[in-house]
Formats: C-alpha cells, sequence, structure tokens
C-alpha cells in the first residue's frame, strides 16, 4: 500500500506547502476502537478504513482515475498487490468473515534514512477471530511459504515468508498488529502498554466531528510530519515545510472519492494557548473570495487571503511571530521602510488596505519556473492608494540621487488608456506582510489598477499581467475555473489553488531530483490531474478544511498564445486582419460572433469596439475607400442587407441597404480600373444578380436576366486579355458574361456542381475551375470548350481549394472529403493524399509564406484543432493548434519576426498564435 501513498502524498505535500492526502474513515464511537492505543504516538499520519473490503474494491474500481494510474509504472505492482488481495478476500472464508466488514487503522511512519513503512491495526471481537486469523497464516505459509515466531515482551512476533515478500504480525490484548517492518510490530506493542493516543485530549475532540458518511479519514499530526516529508523536498525549501509543523496540532479529514473528484473536508484543532500559524486567523470570520476578478486566465497557481479585520490580523500576526522567534527580524526590515514612509508601514498599509491580497504564480516555463509571480493587494481607493506610497517611491529615489521619473515607465496598451510602472525598492513586502505563505515573491515592480495594487518580480511580467486584465482574460472569466470553483466553499479566510498542468514545471524546484523526475516520466497523467483548491476558517472555535481535487481523464494542453480575447459568443466567421488607415504599420482585425455582435480588435488583443448586428455575415468583410480620401470601410453583407461601417463602428451614407429580395451569395466587390469606383454584386432568392453603386444605387446599364437556379457562391470578375468577365453559377449552369450581363461565352460544360467556389485558373490556358458533386474537377475554357480532371471521387459536400502548391506556374487543386485532404496537378497527378482524425469541417484555405511558400489551413471542428499543413501535405511545425473556425495569417505589425494566426476556440475565446 504504501508503494501508492507515498508518492501521492509526497507529491500534494509540496504542492500545498503541506499535505493532504488520503486513506481512512470510521463511524465508530472513539472509545469502541481499541486500536488506538497501538499506534505509536511519534505516528504523523493515520488513516481510518471503515470495511477493508470495500475499501480495496473502491481503491480498484473502475473509474477513469484509477485506470489512469494503473497505467503509471511504479503503480503497477501496488494494483497488482490490491487485485491479489482482493482475490484472497473472495476465495478465503476465513479472511473474509473475520477482516472483510471490519475496521482498521493503518500508521504511516518513517523507516531507515529514506523509506515510509506503514503499520496495520484492526480490533478483534474474540479469540475465536485470533485463531482464524492464524489458521489462514498457516495456509499461507503451506502454499510455499514459511511461518515462524519469536517472543517479544511477553508477546508472540509472528514472521510470514511468501513469496518475495516479508511480513511480521501480532496480537496484543485484541488488536492484530500488521507490518512489513519487524520494529514497527515491537513499537505497537510496547505502546498499548504505555501513555497512548487514546489519552490525547485534542485527538479525542477531534474524533467526534468525523464524519458517518465519508469513505475513510485522514489524521493527521502537524508537529510530527516535516520530518516525515523532509526527504522528499530540495534543503532550500525545508524551512517551508518545516513551518507545518506550527500549523495546527491535529487535522482531520472525511474523504469521499467518486469517479473523477476527491473531496476532503474535516477539522484543524489549534489550541490558542499554543503558537500555531492558524490562531493567526481565529478572530477572522470567513469572507466571500472576489479576487479571481484580477487574477489572470493564465494563472497556475494562488494563495488568496480574505480578511475581514486587517488590524486584528497584523496584531495577532505579531503575537505569533514574538512566539516563533521571528518578530525582531521582521521589525527591522519594516523600519528600513519606515525611513522613507515616515510612519510603520503596517499601519500605513491599513489606511489603504481593503479585505483581500493573493500571491499568484503567471505562467510557469520549463526553463525559468520561478518566474511570472505577482502579489495583488485590494485598495479601498486607488487615489487613496496612490496618496500614501508615491511620497515612499519619492523619497527613495532622491535617497539613491535620482527621481520617480527616473524610476518608472509608461504601459500604453490603447491610444487612451496607459499604466504607470514603477520600480518597487522593498523587494520582501509580500513576506513582510503577511509571512511566509506568500514568501518567495518578490515585489520589484509596482502598477495601480483599478482598486488594486499589483507588484511583480520582473517589468515584462507585470505588462503581460496587465494586459490579461485590460483583456478580461481572468480567472473570473475563465469556464475551466468556473466550474472547478462551483465545488469550493462560499467563503473562507485562506484559499489556496494548484492548476496541475500549468504548473507542472515546478516539480524539479519543490521536489528532490528523484521524485521530480518520476513525475516527468508520467507526465500526461499527471496534467490529467486538472486543479487542487484548498480552504479553511474559523468555525466554533476551530478551523474547518475543505480540499478539493479534480480529475480529468481528457488531457487538454493548454494553449500558447501571444493573447487571447473573451467575445459573448462563440466565433461565426471567418477573423479577418484589416488595415488600421490611421496607424498603417499595426493592423487590426475584424470578426463576428454567433449573436450576431461584431468586433474591432487591436494588435494587443483589447476590443475597441462592438457592434449588435441584425443578422450572421455572410460574405467576406471588405475594406474599400468610400470617400476616396485614405480612409477605410468595411463593407459585407447579412442575408438581407448590405452594410457599410466606418472605423468607429458607424454606418456610412446611407447603409445598410435593404435587399429586394434576400440574398443567396456573400457581396463580390469589383474595382474595374483600379479607380474606387467599386461595383457590388449578390445574387438573391428571387434568381437574380443585382449589381449596386458604391452609394447602394442599383448599377445603370447591368442587364442580367436572371439565373435558372439559385447562386450560393460569390460572384467573380476575371479578367483574360484585355477582356473582363462576370462569372457566376447555379445548380447545373456556368454563366460567363460581360460587364453589362450578357452572354460573353456559352460553355460546353453541363453538370451538377457542387457547392464550391468558381476559380480562375491556369492550365493548359486560364479556365475558370470547379467541382462537380462527385468531386470531378471541370476546367471551362473562355473559348467555349472544356475539359475534367479526374480525380479519386468525393462526397457531395466535399470543399475544393486552388493554389499552385509546387510553384510551377501551373495550378493545382486541393480536394477536403470527410478526413480526407487531397492535392492534384492539373494534368490529374497526384501530390499527396494525407487522413486525419476527425472529419473536415471547413474549405481548406492556402497562404503564401516567404518566397512563394504554400501552406494548407485545416480545420477539424469536432476536434477543436486547426493544422497547417506544408505544401506536400506533411505537418508544418508547431500544430496543430487549439480552434475550431476558419483562420486568418499574416502581421499584426510588419516589425514582428513572426505570423499571426487568429482563430475562434470552442469557450467563446479568440486567440492570437505566434506563426514561426
Amino acid at each position: 500500500m504504501r508503494k501508492l501513498l507515498v508518492p501521492a502524498i509526497l507529491v500534494l505535500v509540496v504542492v500545498l506547502g503541506a499535505t493532504y492526502f488520503f486513506v481512512g474513515t470510521q463511524s465508530q464511537s472513539y472509545s469502541e476502537n481499541s486500536a488506538f492505543r497501538a499506534i505509536p504516538v511519534r505516528t504523523p499520519l493515520i488513516v481510518e478504513v471503515p470495511k477493508l473490503k470495500s475499501f480495496l474494491e473502491q481503491v480498484d474500481a473502475d473509474s477513469p482515475l484509477t485506470t489512469e494510474l494503473k497505467q503509471v509504472e511504479d503503480l503497477k505492482s501496488f494494483y497488482t498487490d490490491i487485485s491479489s488481495l482482493k482475490e484472497q478476500f473472495e476465495t478465503s472464508d476465513i479472511l473474509r468473515k473475520t477482516l472483510a466488514g471490519k475496521s482498521a487503522l493503518i500508521a504511516f511512519n518513517s523507516e531507515g534514512k529514506n523509506n515510509i513503512g506503514c503499520l496495520f491495526a484492526s480490533s478483534l471481537n474474540d479469540k475465536k477471530e485470533k485463531a482464524s486469523l492464524l489458521n489462514y497464516f498457516n495456509q499461507l505459509a503451506g502454499q510455499g511459504g514459511k511461518l515462524s515466531e519469536r517472543n517479544y515482551d511477553d508477546e508472540k512476533i509472528y514472521q510470514l515468508k511468501t513469496g518475495e515478500a516479508t511480513f511480521h504480525f501480532a496480537f496484543k490484548e485484541g488488536i492484530l498488529l500488521f507490518s512489513r517492518y519487524a520494529l514497527f510490530v515491537e513499537e505497537a506493542i510496547r505502546q498499548i502498554s504505555a501513555e497512548n493516543l487514546m489519552d490525547d485530549q485534542q485527538l479525542t475532540e477531534l474524533y467526534k466531528t468525523v464524519s458517518t458518511s465519508s469513505d475513510f479519514n485522514i489524521y493527521l499530526n502537524h508537529e510530527r510530519f516535516p520530518a516525515f516529508v523532509n526527504k522528499a523536498v530540495p534543503r532550500a525549501f525545508r524551512k517551508q515545510v518545516q513551518l507545518f509543523a506550527s500549523f495546527a496540532d491535529w487535522s482531520e479529514l472525511d474523504v469521499t472519492i467518486k469517479e473523477s473528484e476527491l473531496l476532503l473536508n474535516g477539522f484543524s484543532f489549534s489550541n490558542d494557548s499554543n503558537n500555531n500559524y492558524l490562531n493567526i486567523f481565529r478572530r477572522q470570520k470567513a469572507e466571500r473570495t472576489e479576487l479571481t476578478e484580477v487574477l489572470s486566465a493564465n494563472t497556475s497557481l494562488f494563495i488568496n487571503l480574505a480578511l475581514e479585520n486587517l488590524e486584528l490580523f497584523n496584531t495577532d500576526y505579531e503575537d505569533y511571530l514574538k512566539k516563533q522567534g521571528l518578530y525582531y527580524n521582521r521589525e527591522t526590515k519594516l523600519k528600513n521602510i519606515e525611513r522613507y514612509s515616515k510612519v510603520p508601514f503596517t499601519k500605513l498599509f491599513a489606511e489603504i488596505a481593503q479585505n483581500e491580497f493573493a500571491i499568484a504564480f503567471g505562467t510557469v516555463t520549463q526553463n525559468t519556473p520561478t518566474a511570472n509571480r505577482f502579489f495583488i493587494a485590494e485598495v479601498k481607493g486607488q487615489s487613496l492608494a496612490k496618496e500614501k506610497l508615491i511620497p515612499i517611491l519619492e523619497r527613495y529615489a532622491k535617497a539613491k540621487k535620482t527621481t520617480l521619473q527616473e524610476r518608472q515607465s509608461n504601459y500604453q496598451i490603447l491610444n487612451d488608456r496607459s499604466f504607470t510602472i514603477y520600480q518597487f525598492p522593498f523587494i520582501d513586502l509580500p513576506e513582510l506582510l503577511f509571512g511566509q505563505a506568500f514568501s518567495g515573491i518578490e515585489s520589484h515592480f509596482l502598477c495601480f489598477y483599478d482598486n488594486y495594487l499589483i507588484f511583480a518580480d520582473n517589468s515584462a511580467a507585470l505588462k503581460s499581467y496587465i494586459h490579461d486584465l485590460v483583456l478580461s482574460e481572468t480567472l473570473e472569466n475563465d469556464i475551466q475555473f468556473q466550474r472547478f470553483n462551483e465545488q469550493q466553499v462560499n467563503r473562507s479566510s485562506f484559499y489556496f489553488y494548484l492548476n496541475f498542468s500549468k504548473a507542472f514545471y515546478l516539480a524539479p524546484y519543490y521536489l528532490n531530483e528523484n521524485i521530480a523526475k518520476g513525475l516527468e516520466e508520467n507526465e500526461q497523467a499527471m496534467r490529467k490531474f486538472h486543479a487542487l483548491g484548498w480552504q479553511f476558517s474559523s468555525n466554533s472555535g476551530n478551523f474547518l478544511n475543505s480540499v478539493y481535487l479534480k480529475y480529468d481523464p481528457v488531457l487538454k494542453e493548454e494553449p500558447q498564445t501571444v493573447w487571447q480575447s473573451k467575445l459573448d459568443s462563440t466565433v461565426a466567421v471567418k477573423p479577418q486582419l484589416v488595415i488600421n488607415h490611421n496607424d498603417k504599420a499595426n493592423k487590426e482585425v475584424i470578426i463576428q460572433d454567433n449573436k450576431n455582435t461584431l468586433y474591432l480588435i487591436n494588435k494587443e488583443g483589447v476590443t475597441l469596439w462592438k457592434v449588435k448586428l441584425p443578422g450572421k455575415i455572410i460574405s467576406e468583410i471588405y475594406q474599400v475607400d468610400y470617400y476616396r480620401n485614405g480612409k477605410l470601410q468595411y463593407l459585407f453583407n447579412t442575408k438581407n442587407q448590405l452594410h457599410l461601417i466606418d472605423r468607429e463602428g458607424n454606418n456610412v451614407a446611407r447603409y445598410p441597404i435593404n435587399f429586394r429580395s434576400p440574398a443567396t451569395n456573400g457581396v463580390a466587390v469589383f474595382d474595374y480600373d483600379n479607380s474606387r469606383n467599386y461595383r457590388f454584386f449578390i445574387a438573391c432568392e428571387n434568381k437574380k444578380v443585382y449589381a449596386y453603386t458604391k452609394d447602394g444605387k442599383l448599377v445603370n446599364g447591368w442587364d442580367f436576366k436572371g439565373t435558372d437556379g439559385t447562386v450560393t457562391t460569390p460572384v467573380k470578375h476575371f479578367r483574360v486579355g484585355s477582356k473582363d468577365y462576370i462569372v457566376c453559377a447555379d445548380h447545373y449552369k456556368t454563366y460567363i458574361l460581360d460587364r453589362r450581363g450578357s452572354i460573353r461565352v456559352k460553355t460546353s460544360a453541363g453538370f451538377e456542381h457542387s457547392n464550391n467556389e468558381l476559380y480562375l485558373v491556369q492550365a493548359k490556358q486560364q479556365a475558370v475551375a470547379t467541382t462537380d458533386i462527385n468531386g470531378t474537377i471541370y476546367l471551362q475554357y473562355f473559348n467555349g470548350q472544356h475539359e475534367t480532371v479526374k480525380t479519386k471521387g468525393a462526397g457531395k459536400n466535399h470543399y475544393f481549394e486552388v493554389a499552385d502548391l509546387n510553384s510551377d506556374g501551373k495550378t493545382d487543386f486541393i480536394i477536403a472529403d470527410e478526413k480526407q485532404l487531397y492535392a492534384y496537378t492539373d494534368k490529374g497527378k497526384k501530390i499527396f493524399d494525407r487522413e486525419f482524425d476527425y472529419p473536415i469541417s471547413n474549405k481548406p484555405n492556402c497562404y503564401t509564406f516567404g518566397n512563394n511558400d504554400k501552406k494548407i489551413g485545416v480545420v477539424c471542428r469536432s476536434e477543436n484543432r486547426v493544422y497547417l499543413l506544408n505544401s506536400d501535405g506533411n505537418l508544418y511545425n508547431g500544430f496543430p493548434l487549439h480552434g475550431n473556425t476558419d483562420f486568418s495569417i499574416g502581421y499584426f505589425n510588419r516589425s514582428n519576426p513572426y505570423f499571426n494566426l487568429v482563430v475562434g476556440n470552442e469557450d467563446n475565446s479568440f486567440y492570437n498564435y505566434q506563426v514561426e
């Protein structure tokens, strides 16, 4: 059993800075369970199991959690043992009748230098049960094993060898004692006759709080615990672990195991005359945690204090420090700040502070896991905070023979919104104010954000943090955190949160080399433990703990984005990079969501405006220069209207224009002579194709009589030689027209068109290309002739795209059908054929990188992944990425050494990725 509990306990110990893991519960009264008499008083961790057979079945249950754990190499032998024990209970009448329904205690103690061993203790009803168990052990010995005995302190200790394992057991005053270690059994025999845990008044009182409905219980002796786990952590962190000895006296946790959740609830007892950390919170009433509104969505770990009365906290914390012998060291450091604050800093801070304070770890990278750390303090008002703190920074700057202006910088995130970042000279401020729980966070830089002070260890991290807040990329708006937080209690004084996947690279920093290596070898399994939450607060003189561990069998990689933005709904149309005519060096992105809201977002990810539209956009969004003055507007259509919106989100001139019949395709924009004398073409349900001037009036001279069927793809304008061709198609016919709407070319091709667009391509000569419903490619030449390019065939709803993939001057053809993507030359020679795991949900798009390097974009919506392929069909480095919409690739800023890829995601997010 120790093979499971040891690694699991050690992981949670270091992550919490304390530990709470699982295995034990019992609903009987304390006095009825005399097995407690056998537990050595030095024991740091006791587990109580109500019914052994039920416990074994639960540990080996067919759940996502246990299925994952069984794949971990270090735990395979443990689960083999569990299965063997279950089999013994099923096949042995003696074992089943004697122990299956009994409660048991498992005491964990250090053994030797690096081992952890356990002692099993269970109360027997009578001597008959003792005789039955001896008979059972003799039977095991008779199956190739060996049973021997020796005397110890007037009791018999038995040694059972079976296979490669050796066990020791004894019976003392009706208690069965069992362990791999003879010394543990000897110690238990001595303990029964001496002063034992049944004489511990605190444990006796704690036992009365045990829940009768939990699966099992944990008992934790805080004074003994640090020595138990010291070997698991690096020397640099052992000081923090040692402080857990003064956290409380005893803690008990009722454990409930669900399919993918572990819930632990129970009390910590702390005698108010003792020097325990919990006593600092004894006079604090639990508060609602609201600081998540200013914690970045990239937060991997946070500790939040919600204090009803900061002055009482300061008084009680000082009393704690005095008892710990740490008071004067802190006072010396605070006196250094007082040289510049002119008044005691804790008093000044209490004047400006509200009641919530937190430290947070941002992105944890493999190379610099301890960077990106923050201290956040809620204040009564930004003006008051600046009034009290800025003079301190000015006096410090003056003392250092510089100025405040030289020790600050400006972070411009919007034209009308900027933040001042100050160098902050007192880097250990978080620990000075709130103790060891906030140690390790260095406050080198400060920014005032709304009614919060935000400190960071470096300026770049602080800018990134502010950027997230401006974009509302916070934990409060993060769907995964929202779901996790629903299981937390509403009010607490202390809240610890850890996201396992985001914080994974902290393991080598907080764990010893061997354990960190073991976690790395089982990285996939560890990352499926979604998050851990621990809260506590004062309750009727004691302290109530609530611990929640969430396991998610679906491993979710965290998207590595330049920034993320939250929309009101999921993305509805392809995001498009657009020109900012006021700042042409920096592009913006325009996008619509499924609530029909149109957004303009700048290169920083900040929404400049959003406009509610009467319907979904069914066209591309074009930029046109309506006034011919260099200022650009956005043109697009919904089903019933043609819209023209300026850069501020306002309608232009007489727009929107109502259609005479609902549109069946997206608007096409033609500028025949590059004179900005635009023509807008729309096909409608009445089978008419309308041509509009830029003023929204019908074009005089356009006299097309209409189509036989419905046109669903955009009208196209092709210039071949000196001639203009206006081309469109319904389900069975292609129309090649002149600029007045008269038939210019009668094509010989007759076929049932797919729903794909028409393209101008270069084969043996220029032609109009599309596909029929079976995936055959039709080339319709401007002399009226046609020919076909055979493919392997496709379903009716396939997608079709064209590009010169091999840079030979001839057009190549790309077809996506269900999970298949394949490409052909103009001669019908296959270039590649690739199969995806999920259906391709959107038309592939082609992108041109440097040196005419072509890439193909593919969307698999049901997988929530987007792919970028090289021209030979191989996956481009760094893909797939999270996303489920068509995406655009380009530059927000030409000075960037990378491309930007913008795409929508399934959780209302909008991502900007960096593509090398």
